[in-house]
């Protein structure tokens, strides 16, 4: 129970941070997860919370790595894979020697293996460390590329250097020969057993999908399962874990190859379900590292050696920091083949140098760490993980604060956003020609101008600014009746009870919509001596029902509120588009609440039929557009990719909820 409680908690802090993170841009989101994670372990229940590594690896990181995995190109993999494996193997062993030969004789009471051990554990980045990095400031494609398959590989190289140095440093003993040995067996091992199972999983679902078995329920659930399958099996086989996920996520992007347009529906809601899962696996990650960071210190206090205080191992941590970030730049700079040339290689290779940033993963690996060796305390555990934990904030930090310096600054004005209002705005210019079906065209306009709130946020205040002035404006048209006497004293009572109503149940709060259903199906029971009425009253939302009661109430008294409510409607209409530049998004919103009013109570039914063919009409004037915008020229073929999908998501969104647009 309390694990679960603490799971609970976890996910909360990932969904607090992320709406911090989106109102404080300026602060990357690692950084807020970090911090709730800190502030989670100051709870007295969770002060010694001890990060387990192989509890960690199985439940976080295999799924995530395999979610990388099955989303990378292979083709872009099998065109770049020197650079690849010169990242993930060559850089990590020449760092871990390098720098791991001038620590320990800079520091000769740091033994040489433990040396080579903390910096097998520092040196290959982690992958949604690198993420994270890359949603703050994005940087080249190439580089993105690079950076994110070598933290799929590296890992591995990192773990098996770690492994053998700490198998020296417990023996006394060190043999090439079975170093080079394990090496080939738990790389190579791992990757050729992950990539047969997952070949093995594939096929399994191919079959499922030829005899109509592939429900999202069974596929998602196997491939869910898959990375943890994966993982157990080359651990007990002593292959490298994390690279047979690897690979068996590879396997199963090869998947989508061979599926092509089969299974659409199942490739859509196993992505949904990958997208999530990922988002919340990298919030929990950062979490956990801040979680953790108590236990750092306490192990750094577990160690009685003066050699090994604050300020000299935040010294070594960050000199470790930098000096492996030099050979990261020059390893980029002069070893890495570029498919395309730049005229700004120092800087794209500084870039590719910052962004190697550490998470998780190392502090979890220095975690591992045995507190005793041959029943005596292992006095070098809290100097090491605390160098590792410095090692880690400062390769979060330092990206943060150079790389949009480095960089040529971003418009804050993103394409993508722009053409998307171009292609509603395109839709809704189409529809408001319709002529023979005005009252169905509008449905669909109403909604598409929602969308318009794609890069602004509308402002509530607004809103209710808006609506009370829209209240005011309807009530002044109609009063200027009552003054032409075009209408009586008990019309305009009548009537300005209504609106009253009408402007309180507005902003659809909870409360009020719960006391003006009681008091519906109070007034309609008594009414009508009918129980079923005064069901029916109070299952039905009072800004669908109340239109009609004040209808009925008209008409009971020998009165019509049609061309008053006709009057009101055509003066707030006419007020709103005196507010469209300032506030356009709080006046679409005001305008679609009197719309609807206006076509309940007018009784105009619409034609369900005639709806669907407007969206598809104004689907198919979004299309139009972005074909022609291609052709010419105007935008490429990624952009064109990411907003015909957008149009396919909606059309699929409306194909799900068509009762909400039948009037």
């Amino acid at each position: 129970m309390d694990q679960v409680l603490l799971l609970t908690i976890i996910l909360a802090a990932v969904v607090a941070a992320n709406i911090l993170a989106r109102h404080v841009s300026v602060i990357p989101l690692p950084f807020f997860l970090i911090l709730l994670g800190f502030l989670l372990a100051g709870l007295p229940v969770y002060n010694n919370f001890h990060l387990d590594p192989s509890t960690f690896a199985l439940a976080i990181i295999a799924p995530m790595l395999f979610n990388e995995a099955q989303n990378s190109s292979r083709f872009w993999i099998g065109r770049s894979i020197t650079n690849i494996l010169s990242l993930a193997v060559g850089l990590v062993v020449f760092s871990v020697l390098v720098i791991g030969s001038g620590l320990h004789f800079a520091y000769a009471v740091l033994p040489l293996s433990l040396c080579f051990a903390l910096l097998a554990i520092v040196t290959p980045t982690d992958a949604s460390a690198v993420n994270s990095i890359f949603e703050a400031n994005p940087i080249a494609e190439e580089q993105a590329g690079i950076l994110q398959h070598e933290s799929l590989f590296n890992d591995a190289a990192g773990i098996v250097i770690f492994d053998m140095s700490l198998t020296a440093f417990i023996s006394g003993s060190f043999s090439l020969d079975y170093a080079v040995f394990l090496f080939l067996w738990e790389f190579l091992g791992g990757l050729l057993f992950g990539g047969l199972i997952g070949v093995l999983i594939v096929s399994v679902r191919l079959f499922l999908i030829r005899y109509n078995d592939d429900t999202p329920l069974i596929m998602v659930l196997i491939q869910l399962l898959t990375p943890f399958l994966v993982y157990l099996l080359a651990e007990k086989l002593a292959f490298s874990g994390i690279l047979a996920v690897v690979a068996a996520g590879l396997a199963q992007g090869s998947e989508r190859d061979k599926l092509r347009l089969t299974s659409s529906r199942m490739q859509v809601v196993t992505s949904n379900v990958w997208e999530i899962i990922s988002g919340m696996l990298s919030g929990v990650v950062f979490v956990l590292l801040g979680l953790s960071l108590p236990e750092v210190t306490r192990a750094m206090h577990q160690s009685a050696n003066p050699n090994f205080t604050i300020v000299k191992l935040i010294l070594i941590g960050i000199s470790i920091y930098l000096i492996k970030g030099v050979i990261r730049l020059v390893w980029t700079r002069y070893l890495l083949k570029r498919r395309t040339k730049s005229a700004h290689e120092w800087r794209d290779s500084l870039v590719m140098a910052l962004s190697g940033a550490n998470g998780t993963i190392t502090l979890s690996l220095a975690f591992s760490m045995p507190n005793t060796i041959d029943g005596q305390p292992f006095i070098f555990r809290g100097p090491l993980i605390f160098v590792a934990a410095v090692i880690i904030l400062t390769s979060l930090v330092m990206p943060t604060i150079f790389v949009p310096a480095i960089l040529p600054s971003q418009s804050t004005n993103q394409p993508r956003y722009r053409w998307v209002r171009r292609m509603i705005q395109a839709a809704i210019s189409d529809l408001v020609k319709e002529k023979d079906h005005p009252a169905e065209a509008q449905i669909v306009i109403d909604s598409l101008q929602q969308q318009l709130v794609l890069d602004s946020t509308p402002n509530m205040r607004l809103r209710r600014q808006l609506m009370s002035e829209s209240h005011q404006v309807e009530l002044d048209a109609v009063k200027q009746l009552y003054t032409d006497d075009k209408i009586t004293q008990e019309e305009l009572t009548y009537y300005s009870r209504f609106l009253k109503l009408n402007n309180f149940s507005a902003d659809e709060k909870i409360w009020k919509n719960v006391l003006l259903r009681i008091r519906f199906s109070l007034h309609i029971g008594t009414l009508y001596k009918n129980l079923n009425r005064a069901q029916e009253a109070f299952l039905t939302a009072p800004v669908a029902l109340e239109e009609v009661y004040w209808r009925e109430q008209f008409e009971k008294h020998g009165e019509d509120i049609l061309p008053i409510e006709k009057a009101g409607f055509d003066a707030v209409m006419n007020f709103l588009k005196t507010k469209d530049h300032e506030s356009g998004v709080e006046a679409n919103m005001v305008k679609r609440f009197y719309r609807t009013r206006h076509r309940r109570i007018h009784e105009q039914d619409v034609d369900s039929d005639i709806v669907y063919q407007m969206f598809m009409r104004a689907f198919h004037s979004e299309y139009e557009l972005i074909q022609d915008s291609l052709q010419t020229g105007k935008i490429d073929s990624a952009l064109a990719e990411k907003l015909q999908q957008r149009i396919s998501t909606d059309e699929m969104t409306y194909l799900q909820n068509t009762e909400l647009f039948k009037g």
